[in-house]
């Protein structure tokens, strides 16, 4: 995503707030397009999270602290196999560091903070669609998965507390 890209949605985000309201521009701008890339840089985290163990280093019994050629290929091998993911954590960790500069020159901190402080609900994966609810007997009116997704919503906006410090 292109610094362009992003001044758009600012741009969008403040004509949204002027017309709707600062809610509606920061769930357009945060909760739809800034969590999708906090989310996608958060996966792509966690495919890397366990490739290179912690204690390693302070273990002296360690297979890999033993052998350097074996510490060697698999480094190389990880390397090999992961660049792909590399290149995208760190093209994710410039563009959220992006939009996060942008988000804060448009709109003031405190109204940030309160609309994060507010938990919403994070729109990049859900169907927007109020008309879609069927509250008829024989469908519940909250699932399971509905209550794991606020959840996991509540999880990723308390993170993206720190962001806007």
């Amino acid at each position: 995503m292109t610094s362009e890209k992003i001044s758009h949605y600012c741009e969008k985000a403040l004509t949204i707030s002027k017309q709707q309201g600062t809610r509606d521009g920061l769930t357009f701008l945060i909760g739809e397009k800034l969590s999708l890339i906090y989310f996608q840089l958060k996966t792509e985290r966690n495919k890397l999270k366990f490739l290179y163990p912690d204690n390693v280093s302070n273990n002296k019994e360690n297979v890999l602290m033993q052998n350097k050629n074996l510490q060697l290929s698999y480094t190389l091998t990880i390397n090999e196999n992961y660049r792909g993911v590399f290149e995208k954590v760190d093209h994710l960790e410039k563009t959220l560091d992006l939009f996060i500069d942008a988000i804060k020159r448009s709109f003031t901190l405190q109204i940030i903070q309160d609309y994060l402080s507010s938990f919403p609900r994070l729109s990049f994966r859900q169907d927007c669609t109020a008309g879609a609810i069927d509250f008829s007997e024989e469908s519940p009116l909250i699932t399971n998965q509905d209550i794991l997704s606020e959840v996991e919503d509540i999880l990723i906006v308390n993170e993206m507390h720190s962001l806007f410090i």
